[in-house]
């Protein structure tokens, strides 16, 4: 089962390799070429072995083995003497790596739909989002590049002014949690890469929802010496259903430095009950909430699992998996449940369940139409195991009354001189009872009110801050109602989408003719040159290869017997190799 809110095992060998794919794009950097060094790295790390341990490296203690729009990001640091980290990223197959909003869904077969992230060796599952990324129109390197995992942290590089005090994570990004649960956590880093000392305020939240977010912990004096680091926690505890967000704010020297957090609580009630005199209850009623468990929500072939951690780690204490047809919404009513029909219901305490049969009565039950996972939840049921004892419940899921998103914002406006502002017009909804904006890199599809970076809103309007020419950027308002349902996005763009390339699409081998220590093969051009021309097809095998302009292509000097070979399409960004065939020399 794939739980969204945790990452799954990395393979060992993906990292051993993710340098070594030097067809998909363009070479990794060889021995001759100093590897590029520079960047913030910020994380808890989620590794099996040192899941949460605070990782902070910058400057020359990160290296970029790979930086590409074809390729992606492939970048190690140095932590510490005794600890590391890596950080790789890698773009849907056939598509250039760009800003925005993506839900990760761990490793991916070859010809992946969307990114796959690894950070310090495991794969990531959940939200991700790209907030900044520039690169070179003429061969697609990436020259500035910052990233955000919510719960994890923040990776960039071509970010920070050399010589400046750098802030391990320039914005906040909170899992979403439920309210009444203990803090989540977060660890900011302050580095002075500066020659002269610095002096430091107190970290301080300000902002709308302040409340929720705090500081502790600072090692942080009222003097920084140069090279020095301290750092202080920053914790999330929501206060009210739906997004939140607030500033943190320190002095550094004269300047007032800010760094943005951002955080959301489930909405409406979330808990499942059990009880009954069955094998599986054995006369105990168990009843959680998400205010006192770590409760996830899963989906594989099997339907849904709602599982209910205990606190304490000590394992699951209950969870329920909800079968329908192809995952689909279950209608409102009640209806048959079986082992192995349509509709299934199995629900275990301590791990220990029990197939049944019987029936459930649903009375909501709405699918998130971006995710297609359960968004609110409200059923019963009574299921009989072997024993022939009744087993009853209940499970809920972000259950509430109103289930209806206010009205979007209308009319947004973003001036066209600078200092930017934009402008709209309230959501007409009369339960609408706050605004989020944010400010997002690209044309902002898919955007949510935890993307980019949030403006500060002023009634109907919000300051938009300096950034970056040559680039595209959304400003993305929504309206937020007091059950905490969150309107559709209003947008305004600005500036233009910039120029990115990456190596050519895949050449297609149409034919193969053996002779005498040869092969000659003919192949289709790539339907797509990455946006700059072919310069040139390579076709090789294992050890031997052949340069040319067009199809066909002959490699000679082949032993007699069976081999594989390949047709790579060049251009400016690199390479990208056909699909391998199979072939006999004579």
């Amino acid at each position: 089962m794939q739980r969204f809110t945790r990452a799954a095992a990395m393979a060992a060998a993906a990292l051993l390799t993710a340098t070594g794919l030097g067809f998909t794009g363009r070479e990794a950097a060889s021995a001759a070429t100093p590897t590029p060094t520079g960047g913030v790295l910020q994380i808890l790390s989620p590794h099996y072995f040192d899941r949460g341990t605070p990782q902070f490296a910058d400057g020359d203690n990160v290296r970029r083995l790979i930086a590409d729009t074809t390729r992606g990001i492939d970048a190690r640091m140095t932590v510490s003497s005794s600890s590391s980290a890596s950080f790789i990223l890698t773009p849907p197959d056939g598509k250039p790596l760009t800003t925005g909003v993506y839900r990760l869904v761990g490793q991916q077969p070859y010809g992946a739909t969307l990114p796959t992230l690894s950070v310090n060796g495991e794969y990531i599952y959940g939200e991700f989002n790209i907030i900044d990324i520039a690169s070179d129109p003429t061969n697609g390197a990436v020259t500035r590049f910052d990233a955000v995992v919510p719960a994890i942290g923040e990776f960039r590089f071509g970010e920070d002014a050399a010589g400046s005090v750098v802030f391990g994570g320039r914005n906040i990004v909170f899992a979403k949690t439920f309210i009444g649960l203990p803090k989540t956590m977060q660890v900011e880093t302050v580095h002075n890469t500066g020659t002269t000392p610095v002096t430091l305020g107190a970290p301080a939240v300000a902002g709308v929802n302040a409340t929720s977010f705090s500081v502790s912990g600072s090692t942080c004096k009222a003097t920084l010496a140069p090279g020095a680091t301290c750092a202080f926690t920053v914790g999330f505890a929501p206060k009210t259903p739906g997004p939140a967000t607030a500033a943190l704010n320190i002095k550094v020297g004269t300047a007032t430095k800010t760094v943005p957090l951002t955080g959301s609580a489930y909405l409406g009630t979330t808990g499942i009950t059990s009880s009954g005199k069955d094998i599986v209850d054995k006369g105990v009623t168990t009843k959680v909430t998400g205010a006192n468990t770590a409760m996830t929500l899963g989906v594989d072939a099997s339907g849904w699992t709602f599982n209910a951690d205990r606190l304490d780690g000590s394992g699951s204490a209950i969870s329920a998996r909800i079968k329908s047809p192809n995952n689909a919404p279950i209608p409102a009513g009640t209806r048959k449940t079986t082992i192995d029909g349509d509709y299934k219901v199995l629900v275990a305490v301590n791990s220990s369940g029990c197939d049944t049969t019987g029936t459930e009565t649903v009375k909501q039950f709405i699918n998130d139409p971006v995710t297609g996972l359960p968004d609110t939840v409200d059923l019963s049921f009574t299921q009989y195991c072997v024993d022939k004892n009744a087993q009853t419940g209940t499970l809920q899921w972000q259950a509430r009354a109103d289930v209806t998103a206010p009205a979007a914002p209308t009319g947004v406006t973003v001036s066209a001189t600078s200092p930017r502002k934009v402008t709209w017009k309230a959501s007409t909804s009369t339960d609408a009872k706050s605004v989020v904006a944010r400010l997002v890199q690209g044309s902002g599809a898919g955007a949510t009110p935890q993307s980019g970076t949030p403006l500060t809103v002023s009634g109907t309007s919000a300051a938009v801050p300096t950034v970056p020419s040559g680039q595209q950027y959304t400003v993305v308002v929504f309206a937020v109602d007091a059950t905490g349902n969150v309107s559709k996005a209003a947008v305004a763009r600005f500036g233009s989408a910039p120029m990115t390339v990456m190596a050519p699409g895949r050449p297609t081998i149409t034919g193969t003719t053996s002779g005498a220590e040869s092969v000659t093969v003919t192949f289709t051009p790539p339907a797509s040159d990455g946006g700059l021309p072919v310069t040139s097809y390579i076709l090789a095998d294992y050890q031997r290869s052949v340069t040319g302009a067009s199809s066909p292509l002959t490699l000679t000097g082949l032993p007699a017997g069976n081999d594989i070979v390949h047709v790579s399409a060049v251009n400016a960004a690199g390479k990208t190799a056909s699909y391998s065939v199979l072939i006999t020399v004579q």
